[in-house]
């Protein structure tokens, strides 16, 4: 009747005379520009229990993105990566991950994700920063943004879940563990240098340490995600006046200052146990030096931080 099979018959006959069988019910997508092999390969996959729209296109989110970095990542479609080839604007996104209505919807509908959402005048940038996991999302023609951060927060939810009764034993509510892993994910790039990034910050945080993170202060100054020399890295305003300063202020920020992905959130929950107190990275090639005092943290940082510093200067 639509027209994607001409002739019943010869479809029939075709299939038998190719041998193909192994068709699997249910409902399928198919398109008139489909050929023959293509739909009976279509067909031979299984199909959905109920309708599906079918898939415009998808949007990557990277881990460790901010919401502002999402915004802009949901307006270019994962095969052109050209802004503006989704039925997506910035504007909308950021209005709609905003919108008090919509949060008060989503923290009912995701009870346990959403429990410890920071509140309006807790002081953070957006309520919703933190909650959108990072990976590619399906899109179709009617899509809205709402649907959109609902499918990222969904997947949030999914991915914590075998975290949530963890987090209960440890006495950690996920707004903390979120906070934790947004750091976590920027400042460490394999899954042991972030165990060890986030045993650093616990020991910091049960003696009372402030957490002195780069990364929380470029968040609070709309930086994170932008390209930053080791020069602005280096002269960073730890006098900044934010609850992100966590130079000045103990304890953790108001809410996470990224999305971060599954093996930040791991370390977070899981972190290694050591003494560490402190932590340099190797600015050329991203390896992390650890410390249990501040004396020995100091020659890493000479050694790793501040040689390279007047290499550069001088060069």
């Amino acid at each position: 009747k639509k027209g994607l099979v001409k002739n019943g018959q010869f479809f029939n006959y075709y299939t038998k005379f190719k041998n193909y069988s192994n068709f699997k019910s249910g409902y399928f997508n198919l398109q008139k520009s489909m050929d023959l092999e293509t739909i009976i390969q279509k067909l031979q996959e299984e199909g959905t229990k109920t309708p599906q729209a079918p898939v415009l296109g998808k949007v990557t989110i990277p881990e460790g993105y901010t919401i502002d970095q999402i915004a802009t990542a949901i307006t270019a479609d994962v095969s052109s990566k050209k802004a503006g080839k989704t039925p997506f604007k910035k504007e909308d996104f950021l209005k709609a991950v905003q919108d008090d209505a919509f949060i008060e919807k989503m923290v009912a509908k995701y009870p346990k994700l959403l429990a410890n959402l920071p509140s309006k005048d807790s002081g953070v940038r957006y309520r919703l920063e933190g909650y959108l996991f990072p990976a590619t999302y399906n899109y179709g023609k009617d899509t809205t943004v709402k649907e959109m951060i609902d499918q990222m927060l969904a997947a949030m939810d999914q991915n914590l879940t075998p975290y949530y009764e963890t987090l209960e034993s440890k006495n950690i509510n996920v707004n903390e563990v979120l906070t934790l892993a947004s750091l976590v994910e920027k400042e460490g790039a394999t899954d042991q240098d972030r165990k060890d990034i986030a045993s650093v910050f616990y020991n910091r945080l049960n003696q009372d340490m402030p957490l002195q993170s780069n990364i929380a202060i470029l968040y609070a100054e709309g930086k994170l995600g932008q390209k930053t020399t080791l020069k602005e890295d280096a002269t960073i305003n730890t006098e900044l006046d934010s609850p992100y300063n966590i130079y000045k202020n103990t304890g953790l920020m108001p809410g996470p200052v990224d999305n971060p992905g599954v093996s930040a959130i791991e370390a977070a929950v899981n972190p290694s146990k050591t003494d560490y107190l402190y932590f340099v990275a190797n600015v050329e090639n991203g390896e992390v030096f650890f410390a249990k005092t501040y004396e020995e943290h100091n020659k890493n940082v000479e050694e790793h931080v501040n040689s390279k510093l007047t290499q550069a200067s001088s060069n």
